[in-house]
């Protein structure tokens, strides 16, 4: 199909913009319920004929071996973010290099580059104006290069979509046979 790369590049856009947003609240959520559970203390009454256990005295001793190792788990979400950011780019490359097959694909490829950087900017304006909330600036305070590549969304998305849409360009100039001619020869195909 012609146009995988803009499919990649639309989907690129999407993730990015709000899949960081999401797991800013999951991470903001997990840490209000955490601090809220480690409030709660009592002790836990030992029923008739059960012999009493040294480690398990309380409810927080409970929570220590239950509830968070999971909530802890929050700390890896800004790291999935920024796999997921990295894994996205990967793809548009690899999508930029199969796909194109047609030297026009190249011009088509940036006008609707340069029409995704418009609405990247529109993204990275409506996100500099959420950080200015209180509230959102300390739930996504934990995901610095997030925040980061939010803010130079408009960059990050043209660069990569043209240094891409290069790749597709000079993979259609890539000869057809393994043989030396009088021109450029830049190996196998595979």
């Amino acid at each position: 199909m012609k146009f995988d790369n803009f499919i990649m590049i639309i989907i690129f856009l999407g993730f990015v913009s709000f899949g960081g947003i999401l797991a800013g609240v999951v991470y903001f959520q997990v840490e209000t319920l955490e601090n809220a559970l480690m409030d709660v203390n009592f002790t836990i009454p030992i029923g008739e004929g059960m012999t009493p256990n040294e480690n398990l005295t309380n409810f927080q001793d409970i929570m220590e071996l239950v509830i968070y190792p999971i909530t802890g788990l929050r700390t890896s979400l800004p790291y999935l973010t920024y796999f997921m950011i990295f894994a996205f780019i990967i793809s548009l490359g690899i999508t930029a290099y199969v796909s194109s097959k047609n030297p026009v694909f190249f011009i088509v490829h940036l006008l609707f580059t340069f029409v995704l950087t418009y609405f990247s900017i529109i993204l990275s304006n409506n996100y500099t104006t959420l950080l200015e909330q209180p509230f959102i600036n300390t739930m996504m305070i934990n995901f610095n290069i997030y925040n980061k590549i939010m803010l130079y969304l408009p960059q990050v998305l043209f660069f990569t979509s043209l240094t891409f849409g290069i790749i597709a360009f000079i993979s259609i100039m890539k000869p057809s046979a393994n043989k030396f001619d009088s021109g450029l020869n830049y190996g196998g195909d595979y």
